[in-house]
């Protein structure tokens, strides 16, 4: 599972400290639950690793760039993930990729 990252309005950006587990869907196996208050106007954004990790750069490396990417403010969900995926996923990916961002409270 790759790290849940949560941009709130002030622009601060926190990646979750989440116990690690198996992918969504995978059945017959017990799961830790977790709760973290989120702040009204935050975004949760949930992705599997096709979307950090690369053969040519560092894991660290990428989800520095993730973050970054996530401080700056956003009109949409939708630009935010068209964001997320044109300046982290090369033409060239070999990996799946799933994105879900969620906003805390709000309709948009």
């Amino acid at each position: 599972m790759s790290t849940p990252v949560l941009p709130t309005p002030d622009g601060t950006v926190r990646l979750l400290d989440v116990p690690p587990g198996l992918p969504l869907g995978v059945g017959g196996v017990d799961f830790t639950t977790t709760e973290v208050t989120l702040p009204l106007g935050s975004v949760l954004v949930l992705y599997t690793d096709g979307l950090v990790e690369s053969r040519s750069s560092d894991i660290d490396a990428r989800l520095t760039e993730l973050t970054e990417l996530l401080a700056a403010p956003v009109p949409s969900l939708p630009a935010l993930c068209d964001r997320l995926l044109t300046h982290l996923v090369p033409a060239s990916a070999d990996d799946d990729i799933a994105l879900l961002a969620a906003r805390v409270g709000t309709a948009t």
